[in-house]
Parts: C-alpha cells; sequence; structure tokens
C-alpha cells in the first residue's frame, strides 16, 4: 500500500506597484493575515482562498497537510527584505521540522518586488527548489497579473493562475494547483507549456465577462472541459512594474509535450492578435462630470479613477476629482475615499457633527495634484473594520485602519489609514456613503467593481486620471523596461516564440 503523501502548503502573496513610493513590511501582511502552522490552517479552511483550496484538494486525494506559513497581504510599492527573510527562515524551520515529505505547495501573488529582487516570487520558488532537491513537486497558484519568469517556469512542476477577472476564483485556483500536483505526486503525467510575451496591457481595459478576453478564457475552458488539456492560465501581468524581466505568459497542462506546447501556442495567439482589445475608452474627468450634472443622464454616475486603485498598488490618496468638482462649483453630490492618516487623526480630534478646515490628500504619490484644502463638516468616525459583500470576497474581513466621513459642500470624502478592498461598494457604504443615492461616486478599482456597481449604476465611465496605476501607460515614467515591448516599441510583424517546457 502507497504510503501517504505529505505535502507542505504555504503563502506568500502581495502585488506590487513600483511607482507606488510607499513600501511595506510584515505589519502590513499582519494587517491582513500571517499565520503559521495549525493556526493558519484553521484560519484558511473558513476563507474562501487559494490555501484552503490546495488544503482540500490535497486530503481529498488522500495526502496529509503540514500548514507552514500564510503571508497574505494587499497591494503596496516594494515589500520590504526583512518580509522575505522571515519567509525564508519559516519556511527552513518548517522543512526541516517535517522530516520525510513529497511536495511543497505555494499560493503565491506572482506580480512581487521586494526591496533587493524584481521577481520575489521566481526567488521563491528557486530558494524552495533549492532547499527541498529536484525530486520534490512544487505547485503553485497565481493571480491572473502574475508576472511568470523563466526562473518559476524552471522550478515549479505545476503553475495554475486565476481564470477570472474580476477575480472570483481563488479557492478553485489553488485547488486545481494542488490537484494537478497530487496527480503528478501519484505518477501520472502532468506537463507545463508556456510562452512568455513582452507585452502589457492596463486591467481596466478587459475583463474575463466581455469581449476580446472573455472569448480566449472560454477556448481554454473549452479545451479542458473536452479532456484536450488539463489546465490552462492566461497570465496578463500587471503593469504597473518598471522592471527589467516582464511580461504577459500563456500556460497549457497536458498529459504528452505535444498537446501542451500545441495549445500554450494557439493561446497565446489568440491573446496576442486581441491586443488592441483590451484597453479602456478613457473620458477626462470634466467628461464624467458633465455626464453627472446633466439631468437626463441615468444616476449615479460612476467614475472610475483606476490610476488611484489600491487593488493595483496606487496609494489611493487623489483628490483629483474633488478638486474639479470643488473648482466648477458643480451641484452634483459626490462620494469617495482618500488615504490620508493625518486628515483622520484631525477628523478624531474636531468630532462628529464640528467643522474645520482640513487638507486631504496628495502625501504619497509624486506628482499627484492637491491636496484639497477646504472646510469641511465631520459626519462619522469608524475604526474601519468591515466584510466586503462580494461577489468576489464575499465576507473577506477589510480593516482599512481608523477612518472618518467629512462633508466638503456636497462631496462626502471618506479619509481613512489604509485603504484595501477598493472595488467593494462597503468600502463607502459601510460608512455611511449610499452609491445608489448620489449622483456621482468616484470607484478607485480597474475590474473588481463590474459587478456589484453594475447592479445599480446608471452609467460606467473610465476616466483618464493621474496615478501610480495609470491605464494610460504613456503617463509613467519608463526607465527600466525591456526592449521591444509592446505597447511601447514592439517590432512590426512580431509573433510569440514557441512554447516550450522547461521542467521534464
Amino acid at each position: 500500500m502507497n504510503a501517504k503523501k505529505r505535502v507542505l502548503v504555504c503563502e506568500f502573496h502581495q502585488e506590487t506597484n513600483t511607482f507606488n513610493p510607499v513600501t511595506g513590511g510584515v505589519e502590513l501582511f499582519r494587517a491582513v493575515r500571517y499565520a503559521e502552522g495549525q493556526k493558519a490552517y484553521a484560519l484558511c479552511k473558513n476563507l474562501p482562498c487559494a490555501f484552503h483550496g490546495m488544503i482540500d484538494a490535497i486530503e481529498e486525494a488522500g495526502g496529509e497537510v503540514i500548514p507552514t506559513i500564510s503571508l497574505y497581504g494587499g497591494s503596496w510599492g516594494l515589500v520590504k527584505d526583512s518580509v522575505t527573510e522571515l519567509l525564508y527562515d519559516r519556511m527552513r524551520h518548517y522543512v526541516a521540522e517535517a522530516g520525510e515529505f513529497d511536495a511543497v505547495f505555494a499560493s503565491l501573488h506572482g506580480a512581487t518586488c521586494t526591496e533587493s529582487e524584481e521577481d520575489a516570487c521566481g526567488a521563491f520558488l528557486a530558494f524552495l527548489r533549492e532547499l527541498t532537491g529536484e525530486d520534490k513537486i512544487i505547485a503553485a497558484s497565481y493571480d491572473l497579473h502574475a508576472n511568470i519568469t523563466e526562473k518559476s517556469l524552471r522550478c515549479a512542476d505545476v503553475i495554475c493562475g486565476y481564470q477570472s477577472y474580476p477575480h472570483v476564483d481563488f479557492y478553485e485556483t489553488g485547488y486545481r494547483a494542488a490537484s494537478l500536483g497530487m496527480r503528478k505526486l501519484m505518477g501520472k503525467p502532468v506537463k507545463l507549456a508556456a510562452v512568455i510575451i513582452p507585452m502589457m496591457t492596463p486591467p481596466a481595459g478587459y475583463t474575463s465577462l466581455e469581449e476580446p478576453f472573455k472569448s480566449i478564457i472560454d477556448y481554454g475552458k473549452s479545451l479542458v472541459a473536452g479532456g484536450t488539456l488539463l489546465d490552462f492560465s492566461v497570465f496578463n501581468v500587471q503593469p504597473w512594474l518598471d522592471i527589467g524581466t516582464i511580461g504577459c505568459t500563456i500556460t497549457a497542462v497536458a498529459e504528452d509535450e505535444a498537446s501542451a506546447c500545441h495549445y500554450a501556442d494557439e493561446l497565446s495567439k489568440r491573446f496576442f492578435d486581441n491586443r488592441d482589445g483590451y484597453w479602456p475608452d478613457l473620458m477626462s474627468v470634466d467628461e464624467v462630470i458633465d455626464r453627472a450634472e446633466d439631468p437626463a443622464s441615468a444616476k449615479p454616475v460612476i467614475l472610475v479613477d483606476s490610476a488611484d486603485s489600491p487593488n493595483g498598488g496606487a496609494v489611493g490618496d487623489s483628490v483629483f476629482v474633488a478638486l474639479r468638482l470643488l473648482a466648477r462649483g458643480s451641484k452634483v453630490t459626490a462620494g469617495m475615499f482618500v488615504k490620508d492618516p493625518e486628515a483622520v487623526k484631525k477628523a478624531f480630534e474636531v468630532g462628529v457633527g464640528n467643522t474645520a478646515v482640513f487638507t486631504v490628500g496628495a502625501g504619497y504619490t509624486p506628482g499627484m495634484p492637491g491636496p484639497l484644502v477646504a472646510q469641511g463638516r465631520v459626519r462619522s468616525l469608524h475604526d474601519g473594520s468591515y466584510l466586503q459583500e462580494g461577489p468576489a470576497g464575499k465576507g473577506f474581513p477589510c480593516h482599512i485602519g481608523l477612518s472618518a466621513v467629512i462633508r466638503f459642500g456636497n462631496i462626502d470624502v471618506m479619509v481613512c489609514e489604509k485603504p484595501t478592498g477598493s472595488g467593494d461598494p462597503q468600502i463607502l457604504r459601510h460608512f455611511g456613503i449610499e452609491p445608489k443615492v448620489n449622483d456621482l461616486i468616484v470607484v478607485k478599482a480597474n475590474t473588481s467593481f463590474r459587478v456589484p456597481y453594475s447592479a445599480f449604476a446608471g452609467e460606467i465611465c473610465a476616466a483618464d486620471t493621474p496615478g501610480a496605476g495609470a491605464s494610460n501607460l504613456k503617463r509613467m515614467d519608463w526607465k527600466n523596461l525591456p526592449k521591444n515591448f509592446y505597447p511601447f516599441d514592439l517590432e512590426e510583424g512580431y509573433t510569440p516564440e514557441a512554447a516550450t517546457i522547461r521542467r521534464p
């Protein structure tokens, strides 16, 4: 009788935006999720996350889960090196403590940069490979926006990414990766082929619910449903990474190398051929305000300020829309949030119902217009804890620090210490800013907002706004990108290189 397969499960999840000057250490992971051993197991078993999916897939296949460390953060600038030092140290401990084991399964984001490593997840996989040896199976789950590099492909036996955007398949992706890892442990064939394409596009320009990206995801799913492939992933890389090794990666997993390579090529061709369809139609902020001021327009008008999306690694400190509303003397009612710990502190000092002159926003992002300086009335004060309404991440706990709602004329601004989950309506609704009753709502997200807001929005308008996560990628001051790279200087007639299998 075969011995039960013993699998270490770990997690390192953070999305970096290199244009965001705010670095973060372990405290920012603790604010979301940091747990070890059986505490990590118990915590993640109650969340719809990739770690949970891995646990279930391992146990359903008759394996034994050895929980190690879960480091799950949000999105910001570079991760401090002290975080990966901690991660590596704890993994050394758990590997030594485990004794005999068969595999390591890792829940990763994939678009993570540290102070000293631009490919932090690839470096972590290389560390695991060196630590555990060539005979151990390594399976990894990733965000759809991961930067999957040659290093990752040469170190991992299995790589699976989210197949939804907005992301709703966190659990399922972990389950897929672990299921394939267990399959390989049982001696069954698992061949992973990949194509890396030198390109990036803004996340606000596509979803898996709309064409042309939808048809590519649907095609891949049809290949899996029909038994042609075991799995596939389309990694449309997070673009705000000014680094030298970056690109979009397409993977296909099959029982044989020929099929894996053939369909990785086919998927990459379809993905690349549709590249000009992954861009949003941007309006100026004043054009969107015009829509909100028009009595004939359906309300609320949603102004999508994706450039300042904390979900995409921006700071969340923009007051650009508020400045335009005040400069125009607009009468529309509006709501938004802004990261500003100092404004929060002052609001608590001023107290509910009282007024003062506040200085709000533009405190972190270089070149951000502002701040907003105006008299405002404190409407409410909060501890900043709430649950997302979903459907993406429904029930996820969010903690944005001390928060306050300040009214400037007709504009309600929720100021907070550390925004997260910015596409979910609860980041406003929970604090008394009801999107349905306002003329204009500023949503600082790329696509995560679309499903919940589409249920009641009168109109959704993507705006050309300043910030570390601008959809207009040519706004950014690029210094390190590779040459021959879309959308900047890709040579005419370029075609993706043929798929290969990096790890037998």
